[in-house]
């Protein structure tokens, strides 16, 4: 919004650098919303839509390190199971600097919606950890 456009919501009757202070705040006010407003939209929120039984695999990326831990939960395991599957041990079960994704597993189980959060977290470390990822997973029956 340009400044002459502004100025029609300030009154004539104040000085000219209390108008212009109102003016630079309104402006920035204007601003700080469209800023918002935006960084709304761009969230690591994602939207799945699954029917009951079926599995869709997920896989998030991981630093392969064993620095750090990644936890997939669902709030309502009624709806949708998280699992991860059993990987074949390695060759080397010693080398850590495998940088692999991570893969889990969403399943379908009765209609309804539920939230999956995945965290990454340190193994020592309480509490649920830095969410990563989030879906919001509506499972549709057959």
């Amino acid at each position: 919004m340009k400044a002459t456009r502004l100025t029609k919501f300030l009154p004539h009757s104040v000085s000219p650098l209390r108008r212009a202070l109102s003016l630079l705040l309104l402006t920035g006010l204007l601003a700080g919303s469209s800023a918002c407003s935006s960084t709304k939209s761009s969230g690591s929120r994602q939207q799945i839509k699954l029917m009951v039984g079926e599995i869709k695999e997920i896989t998030l990326s991981s630093r392969g390190d064993g620095s750090r831990q990644l936890i997939g939960t669902s709030d309502n395991q009624e709806v949708v199971e998280v699992s991860r599957p059993e990987l074949a041990p390695a060759v080397d079960t010693l080398k850590q600097a495998n940088s692999k994704p991570a893969i889990f597993q969403l399943k379908g189980i009765t209609v309804g919606t539920a939230n999956v959060v995945f965290t990454e977290k340190q193994p020592a470390e309480t509490g649920s950890g830095q969410v990563k990822k989030t879906y919001v997973v509506q499972v549709m029956s057959k």
